[in-house]
């Protein structure tokens, strides 16, 4: 008997042991995002400089183009702080150096967006984008046109409002001294395009020749 109450002490034992290893994992899971913004440019983005006709061209120097603005919002739902980055989706046919020995010295590379190439794969020119200053509102109130050159670390106030790439964050501010960018639920501009046309004698222009530039803007949450 003695022999018989082990055996099942121990597969009693033996059954608590396995049963109190028997477990299920509860997980919670979800995501915290931030508040979302629209943008929206009118016309649906598109910029367009009609026919240019050929023999306007300058032969020996860059030829600039006119302004083009177009109005540029972004709504959100709540309050939040946006910075404006930009790729160029044509930036193989940059022309090196195109906008700083015309617009300006300060529209380095890093503000010059391709506009294509030919069909014999010459490089037709480039624009500069710009948030222009003095035109934006937040809530109906002004204010300043502000860029970072680090990804958002420290921010500058810039001039000409020019929207650059990499590191380059475009946005807003109405602070005076430390300056910060602003939150928002609705901002209401004008952004500035500007192109310039490579040399006449460095393009061959037996058939129409298109102007190709697309940049792609993006909101980066802050």
């Amino acid at each position: 008997m003695k022999t018989i109450s082990a055996l099942m002490a121990a597969a009693v034992i033996a059954s608590v042991s396995v049963n109190a290893q028997a477990a299920i994992d509860l997980r919670v899971k979800g995501t915290i995002v931030p508040a979302s913004c629209v943008p929206f440019l009118e016309g649906g983005g598109v910029v367009d400089y009609g026919n240019i006709a050929a023999e306007d061209l300058n032969q020996t120097s860059y030829t600039v183009l006119e302004k083009k603005e177009l109005v540029f919002n972004i709504n959100c739902r709540s309050h939040t702080k946006v910075g404006l980055k930009a790729q160029d989706g044509k930036g193989f046919s940059q022309v090196a150096g195109i906008l700083a020995a015309t617009i300006g010295a300060d529209y380095t590379d890093n503000y010059n967006y391709g506009l294509g190439a030919t069909a014999d794969g010459e490089n037709i020119g480039g624009y500069a984008v710009n948030l222009k200053p003095g035109s934006f509102y937040a809530a109906g109130t002004p204010v300043k046109v502000i860029t970072s050159l680090d990804k958002g670390t420290s921010w500058i106030e810039t001039a000409t409002g020019a929207v650059g790439q990499n590191d380059n964050l475009g946005s807003w501010s109405r602070t005076v001294g430390l300056i910060v960018p602003v939150s928002f639920i609705t901002l209401s501009g004008v952004m500035e395009v500007q192109a310039v046309i490579n040399k006449a004698s460095e393009l061959t222009i037996n058939n129409d020749v298109p102007l190709d530039g697309l940049a792609t803007f993006e909101l980066s949450y802050l």
